[in-house]
């Protein structure tokens, strides 16, 4: 049967819930006698407590509970590891002692009848510390540097080749260094919790992409069996990474319920989300690159130093790209990470990706000017076929094409290549470009599809524990059941966000269409098979139909013959042939971490932007951007379009205008709200013109398509810094390219 709905731009299922304010959040949730908590955070960045006087609190009107290191219960394993399936935002437990690592740490929760009496509450808290040394600086935090090990199985720190004598070799050496700062996703909806007991049942309405690490982390941390913990989350308001972790606010809410026996409530404020929720790290990167004359590279030596807190590892793996993407066979890779006064790093949508092709296609523009190349032409000459690191094929790779498309549609060749030579009115124009890439992953799922009948007919059911973080899983799912069933959009329901369904992995990684896509396809082939085992019992003509599947079509809610599409028999009869109320199918896939034995899985993409800078006051504009991106098929037109726009637009921000900054003698970040933590706004963001080349890869999956989630970021900012060098001929090498870089 030709394909009808896959590939289309199908409008979101849970559009309309969206837009009339019917999709309920776990910040707008009220249980029956909910109570209301708030957080107090540390005001000093190291030391300790030396005491706590709550007797205020606890007197104030509304007043229930004041949790303290003093009162708190012990928690049990802090699960953080993502192979066992949950991971926390801190691996030493919330309210454990007196120590401080960072400001903003949580010292105590207030609870009470209502939100309004428990801020008060917590402002009547008199709190001494015994500040100690601290530092939130990386330049400060030389002597605990280290060296971590490995990131997913592939060592963070290695040689191949000799790098030393790949520089011997090179006509053009090229030794740069650029920076990054800290970044938070910054999601729109800040991160909220519901928690609720039932006799030794807890049950977590949480703002989430992975409610089943939440119910691991909370299992473990609680001493309790899994399946007596319920995590609830249908609709999460953006993550971009950062609800992947289940954070210490979680815990204490539940902690809290289960003390007062009724249900407990918090939303975090904005400056503790920006305080108190993992970031992406600062990186400091060293590129040595060597080429001879013609462009070819012939060594690469890329040095990454990061940043984690104090007692927690994160490292920010931004070698990952450079390590896989040019054909270079003399490459080093160094990371060092320091430890600071700071809440634990965390994944930051594209992490590694994101900084790493900053860096690697900045330094790419540099060394094309050097060699007096178009940086197109320079990417081509260093295109590799074959993952550079794992020495295996790309299992699809269409690069080459994505750079011919959007050159031409920006219109690449018509550029004046020299910098600063060209204007509009009194703006300087700049043109600059850039490589997108992200790995293919799959980290594993089980979709189960259920065929009903009811008085309108039959309709289908799918169901899976995974998160719809407004990447479009809703509709994603929906199109797939009713493209495979023959059903119309409208008969076809999804149940996703609830850590009861079926095992899914978490929602990060670009990974969830890739592992639940072929999952619901195989499901619904259950399904199927079932329907033609029916038929070939109790209706005329169907004998052994389930021997001659090629001969069937499964449309309109019908099975039919394809030689009498028109003598079809609806589902809903062959359900009521056999007696059942239904039909249930399953289809699990396996975990596949960007490779397999014989393939690298790996998607890819090429940015062409346009700037305006105004000389006077050094403002820069993005005005155009083209791009198009290799990532297998594409289920789901419209939502995928808007995914690629998103990350385009976090490119932008990364850019131009994010960054969190601490006051080094206070060890806080001063600009902790959406006031000063800058983000890009409709003004900030042209029209973004994007493609892609939807050539399937089935050798990654049985559907052929890979994420893209993440893929839209990478790349971006170095194509824009490129573009600004261009316009100015000011080479900016520390994000964000502020006014004051270029006056």
């Amino acid at each position: 049967m030709a394909t009808t709905l896959i590939g289309t731009p199908a409008n979101r299922v849970d559009g309309r819930k969206k837009v009339t304010g019917t999709a309920q959040y776990a910040g707008e949730l009220l249980l029956g006698n909910t109570t209301h908590a708030v957080l107090v955070g540390s005001s000093v960045a190291g030391g300790t407590i030396k005491s706590i006087d709550v007797t205020e609190a606890e007197q104030a009107p509304g007043v229930l509970l004041v949790l303290t290191h003093n009162n708190a219960d012990k928690f049990g394993e802090m699960l953080d590891d993502l192979q066992k399936g949950g991971t926390v935002g801190e691996k030493r437990p919330p309210l454990s002692d007196n120590r401080i690592l960072h400001v903003g740490q949580y010292v105590a929760m207030v609870v009470a009848e209502t939100a309004e009496q428990a801020r008060y509450g917590a402002a009547l808290l008199r709190i001494k510390y015994a500040p100690g040394p601290f530092t939130v600086a990386m330049d400060e935090a030389e002597g605990t540097k280290f060296r971590p090990g490995d990131f997913m199985g592939e060592p963070l720190s290695f040689e191949r080749g000799s790098v030393q004598d790949g520089l011997k070799d090179a006509d053009v050496r090229l030794d740069v260094t650029y920076t990054s700062p800290t970044q938070h996703p910054c999601a729109m909806e800040p991160h909220a919790t519901v928690a609720s007991w039932s006799g030794d049942m807890l049950t977590v309405y949480n703002a989430s992409q992975w409610v089943q690490g939440d119910r691991a982390v909370l299992a473990g941390a609680f001493e309790m069996p899994k399946e007596k913990v319920k995590v609830i989350c249908p609709f999460t308001g953006g993550m971009f990474g950062s609800k992947a972790a289940t954070g210490s606010h979680v815990l204490l809410v539940a902690m809290a319920a289960k003390r007062l026996k009724r249900p407990v409530k918090i939303v975090l404020t904005r400056p503790q989300v920006l305080t108190d929720v993992g970031h992406r790290p600062e990186t400091v990167q060293r590129l040595v690159l060597g080429a001879k004359k013609d462009g070819t590279l012939t060594a690469f030596h890329h040095h990454v130093l990061s940043h984690t807190a104090l007692e927690d590892d994160f490292t920010e793996p931004a070698t990952i790209c450079t390590r896989m993407l040019y054909k270079v066979g003399n490459y080093k890779a160094e990371q060092d990470v320091v430890r600071l006064n700071v809440m634990k790093p965390a994944w930051m949508r594209a992490p590694g990706e994101a900084p790493g092709q900053y860096a690697l296609e900045s330094a790419m523009d540099e060394l094309a000017e050097k060699l007096g190349m178009d940086p197109v032409e320079l990417r081509r000459r260093n295109h590799a076929e074959a993952h550079q690191q794992l020495g295996k094929p790309f299992s699809n790779k269409h690069l080459l094409e994505c750079y011919d498309r959007a050159a031409e549609r920006f219109g690449w060749s018509r550029r004046n290549p020299k910098v600063g030579s060209m204007r509009d009115g009194k703006l300087l124009v700049g043109c600059g470009m850039a490589t997108a890439t992200y790995p293919g992953f799959l980290m594993g799922a089980t979709v189960k599809v259920q065929l009903q009948r009811d008085a309108a007919g039959a309709r289908a059911v799918l169901s899976t524990a995974g998160s719809d973080v407004g990447t479009g899983m809703y509709t994603m799912l929906t199109m797939m059941a009713a493209e495979e069933l023959g059903l119309p959009m409208e008969r076809v329901s999804v149940e996703l966000g609830d850590s009861t369904l079926s095992q899914c992995a978490v929602a990060g990684g670009s990974n969830l269409t890739a592992s639940t896509a072929p999952a619901a396809k195989d499901a619904c082939l259950e399904i199927k098979r079932e329907l033609l085992k029916i038929a070939a019992k109790t209706a005329d003509g169907f004998t052994a139909a389930e021997e001659r599947e090629e001969e069937f079509v499964f449309a309109n809610g019908k099975l039919a013959l394809r030689r009498d599409l028109a003598h079809g028999i609806p589902y809903e009869n062959l359900l009521a042939a056999s007696g059942r109320e239904q039909l249930e199918g399953a289809g699990t896939t396996q975990p596949v971490f960007g490779h397999n034995e014989r393939f690298a899985f790996q998607s890819f993409g090429a940015h062409f932007v346009e700037v305006k800078v105004n000389p006077q006051i050094g403002r820069v504009r993005v005005s155009r951007a083209v791009s198009v991106f290799d990532c297998g098929k594409i289920l789901s037109a419209k939502t995928a379009r808007s995914q690629f726009i998103g990350g385009i637009v976090f490119g932008i921000g990364a850019a131009l205008m994010e960054e969190i900054d601490y006051d080094r003698a206070h060890g806080q970040p001063v600009n902790a709200d959406l006031a000063s933590y800058l983000v890009p706004v409709h003004a900030d963001v042209p029209e973004i013109e994007v493609d892609w080349i939807g050539q399937p890869d089935y050798n990654f999956n049985s559907m052929g398509c890979r994420g893209v989630g993440e893929i839209g970021i990478t790349g971006v900012a170095a194509a824009i810094g490129n573009a600004v060098y261009h316009a100015t001929g000011k080479r900016v090498r520390d994000l964000p390219i502020t006014p004051d870089n270029l006056l």
